[in-house]
């Protein structure tokens, strides 16, 4: 019996190294949002100081620069909060591609690598098979053989005159 060959063994190998493509690039996507996250909590840190800050001033005296400059830099940090809060939506959603692109490459790989096991399984049930008709054959074979031998070795004995003792 020839041996087990899957025809499908190359575009398997394929799709296992665009799986694990796929995974890294799903890995690079989510540790895009945890900086991307990491960023707005700074922006909303500084903000929160920013506005202790406020708070402690409340009630004393400040001059025009000094309110314009902090109220300037919660408008900037405010801005850039808003900035930061898309650009984790983008990371977000760039995360959710790759994870949706690895689901789907490692469904491939799936259905190839169960296709594959079916394909083997059959391959070996045919060539358990062929084995046990060669061993059925030659058991066969032997039967026959053996039959025959006693068929001939009856043959023989009846064809034999009988042999006769010799009177004195």
């Amino acid at each position: 019996m020839k041996r087990f060959e899957f025809s499908l063994d190359r575009l398997l190998r394929v799709k296992r190294q665009l799986e694990r493509v796929a995974e890294l690039e799903q890995q690079k996507a989510q540790d895009a949002v945890a900086q991307a996250r990491a960023v707005l909590d700074g922006y909303r840190d500084q903000l929160l100081r920013v506005s202790d800050q406020f708070a402690a001033c409340v009630g004393r005296a400040m001059t025009p620069h000094q309110w314009s400059s902090a109220a300037e830099l919660a408008e900037r940090l405010g801005r850039s909060i808003a900035d930061q809060e898309q650009e984790v939506a983008r990371a977000e959603a760039r995360l959710l591609a790759a994870a949706q692109e690895r689901a789907q490459v490692a469904t491939e790989v799936e259905a190839i690598s169960t296709l594959k096991r079916q394909q083997w399984d059959q391959w070996k049930q045919e060539a358990q098979k062929a084995d046990q008709d060669r061993l059925d054959e030659v058991g066969l074979r032997q039967w026959m053989s053996a039959l025959e031998e006693r068929e001939a070795a009856r043959d023989a004995d009846s064809t034999e005159p009988p042999a006769t003792e010799a009177v004195a």
